[in-house]
């Protein structure tokens, strides 16, 4: 089977993508013919975006070139005598997850056969529930295989905390028998699997269960944090300009309104008061309810020692019975 691995973590790191090459390795002891395409940093977080105004250069990197902090030595010459052969990982600068996918798909790999499934991951962490489903960057590449016409598996290695080799190798051991079962037995309602592993060296031995997705909202902003208050800021008039728009007349009118009236925030008194936020994670209240989340659900299925498999369907999809037209009256 020709398999494209993708990620969101980016090139092997020990810190922040540990989990990449031994998957890959594990893949490819199993038989299967590998291709790799991966952001040339992190896009955790990100879902199934798209960098629209970015370019995107593809690099070709040697696997064994790689440094521990990601980086990698563009002068790697491969040992000849070694007789494995390693094919070039594609590295993508401004790269995201689904970005990877579409260009492995259609561009980059187009003198190799078709290929044949998506593997995204593994993540460096658990992604169970809706609110990490929604948000991961591991499941985003997933669901752009689907839209590809491709079946999709996203894999997440449920601890980001630093794992002896040998819990990540039986992780991926699994991952890849795991991987094999889903592809033999593949249910045709099914377009992509969301698999979480724990990080455990008994994992091989611990069972692995279809799941449903726990469903999480936000019960507060807790991903942002303010940086030092509220800060004014001094605009200047332009000579009646108002971000480089003017009618002509010389009065500061923009869209026919007046700076006066706080056109993107520029006020009579030409003070602009702004607010600096950067990304401060607190999932304090997100760790309690995945403690406290019920069996069956995908949270406690991991978190308890199991591997789980949640079988997905690539859509928002409509709420059955609202149709024809509405009486705006009532």
């Amino acid at each position: 089977m020709h398999i494209l691995v993708v990620n969101d973590d980016g090139p092997p790191n020990v810190r922040l993508s540990p989990y990449v090459r031994p998957l890959v390795d594990e893949l490819q002891s199993a038989g299967h013919y590998v291709s790799v395409a991966i952001p040339a940093a992190s896009r955790s977080w990100i879902g199934k975006a798209h960098l629209i105004e970015a370019e995107l250069t593809a690099h070709s990197v040697h696997p064994d070139s790689f440094n521990p902090d990601g980086t990698w030595d563009s002068s790697y010459k491969p040992d000849n005598t070694n007789t494995t052969t390693q094919s070039d990982w594609i590295v993508i600068e401004n790269g995201t997850p689904a970005s990877c996918a579409q260009l492995g798909l259609y561009n980059l790999f187009t003198d190799k056969p078709p290929i044949d499934l998506v593997i995204s991951g593994p993540n460096h962490g658990r992604n169970a529930s809706t609110i990490y489903n929604l948000s991961s960057g591991t499941v985003g590449g997933a669901l752009e295989a689907v839209f590809c016409g491709k079946r999709g598996i996203a894999i997440s290695f449920g601890s980001k905390d630093p794992q002896p080799s040998n819990i990540i190798f039986a992780a991926a051991r699994l991952a890849v028998r795991v991987v094999g079962h889903l592809w033999r037995n593949w249910d045709e309602r099914v377009e992509l699997y969301n698999i979480n592993i724990p990080m455990r060296e008994d994992v091989e031995s611990q069972p692995v269960l279809y799941t449903r997705t726990l469903p999480y909202y936000w019960s507060r902003g807790c991903l942002y944090a303010e940086v030092g208050g509220k800060k004014e800021v001094e605009k200047e008039k332009m000579n009646g300009f108002l971000n480089g728009v003017s009618n002509g007349d010389g009065h500061g009118h923009v869209n026919d309104l007046h700076e006066a009236n706080g056109v993107n925030g520029v006020h009579e008194n030409n003070v602009s008061k702004q607010r600096l936020f950067k990304w401060s994670a607190d999932l304090s209240d997100m760790k309690k309810r995945l403690q406290e989340s019920e069996e069956g659900t995908d949270a406690h299925t991991v978190l308890n020692g199991s591997t789980s498999v949640t079988a997905l369907r690539a859509n928002f999809w409509h709420v059955p019975g609202l149709s024809g037209p509405l009486d705006l009256e009532q």
